[in-house]
């Protein structure tokens, strides 16, 4: 399951940079505003929001990436990488791996499902005549 490993390695990367990046835009932009030493309330609004968006999309990366090596995220996944795609280059390339990952990828796939609807792997019946002689 590299694959898998490697999505939630950059889910959490993705998470700590943009919760990292909406703590520090509210460092800069609103907390200035609030101690008041800054002029512009439009400009502590704007960082409280990004704080919001960003800092949220973070929280939710980092969520992701501990759902989906317990079996579970593949929706949060799949909308994370959704939002993602807009993100032109690096979002983009990220989130049609993800996608192809969580949705493509058999191991992947048997892994993320609902425990009751995992079918059996079935053998081939030459397979079975070899173990039974062994």
């Amino acid at each position: 399951m590299g694959h898998l490993t490697m999505v939630r390695v950059l889910d959490a990367g993705f998470g700590v940079l943009a919760t990292g990046t909406g703590a520090y835009v509210f460092r800069l932009w609103t907390l200035p505003a609030i101690e008041g030493t800054a002029d512009s309330v439009l400009i502590a609004v704007l960082g409280a929001l990004i704080l919001l968006l960003v800092g949220g999309l973070g929280l939710a990366c980092l969520l992701a990436a501990l759902r989906l090596g317990r079996g579970r995220g593949r929706m949060l996944q799949t909308f994370l990488a959704c939002s993602l795609l807009l993100t032109f280059p690096i979002g983009t390339i990220f989130a049609v791996y993800a996608l192809w990952v969580c949705w493509a990828h058999p191991d992947v796939r048997r892994h993320l499902a609902p425990r009751e609807t995992v079918p059996e792997p079935v053998a081939e019946p030459g397979l079975l005549k070899v173990a039974a002689i062994s």
